[in-house]
């Protein structure tokens, strides 16, 4: 896949394209993970050594079909959502326009103004990647099921996407320098 060919199907008329990059796969580890991966065992290893054999000796029954469900939400939780992950960093392409910014793999586009202004710039701590993510205007204190600020807690995890809507953001670019440059020659103007 050509990531700047994928991004100029998705141009409008007239519109340049200014800047084109994509993830790091290889970087599949966040901050988060210091708690979701913890929870994960824990959610999983209970499931797995409580509930499943529990149930297994009075036979099939809505309580052990409920067990199976959370054993495979565990087994997302614990290996799955690094497999999504990753095949996102593949497949989607971000880009920079003289109009917007946006994200797309060729079958959905995710964009936003490019002359937003609240977005957020991290960097690691050896400048080799930098993620850009546009404010999403939630501020609930709520973390589950699609309550208050979700989107941003599970950002860039894997599990982004089950809890509401995807955020509109950059994660991972090694390329974050090029990437900063665009964004502010247009925020400018």
């Amino acid at each position: 896949m050509d990531p700047r060919a994928l991004a100029s199907e998705q141009l409008r008329s007239g519109e340049h394209l200014l800047w084109v990059g994509q993830s790091d796969p290889r970087k599949l580890f966040t901050g988060r993970d210091g708690y979701l991966i913890p929870f994960s065992l824990l959610w999983f290893g209970i499931v797995t050594t409580q509930m499943i054999p529990g149930t297994m000796a009075d036979g099939p029954s809505f309580v052990w079909v409920l067990s199976v469900v959370f054993a495979v939400i565990g087994l997302h939780m614990l290996v799955g959502r690094f497999l999504v992950k990753r095949h996102r960093k593949r497949t989607e392409v971000y880009a920079v326009t003289d109009r917007r910014v946006f994200i797309t793999n060729g079958r959905s586009t995710r964009e936003t103004d490019v002359r937003r202004t609240d977005r957020n710039v991290q960097w690691t701590r050896d400048r080799a990647h930098c993620s850009v993510q546009w404010e999403t205007g939630n501020s609930g204190a709520g973390a589950f099921f699609g309550s208050g600020n979700a989107q941003a807690i599970y950002a860039n995890t894997g599990l982004d996407g089950f809890f509401g809507p995807r955020t509109t953001a950059f994660w991972d670019v090694p390329d974050g320098d090029a990437l900063v440059s665009a964004l502010d020659g247009v925020s400018v103007r």
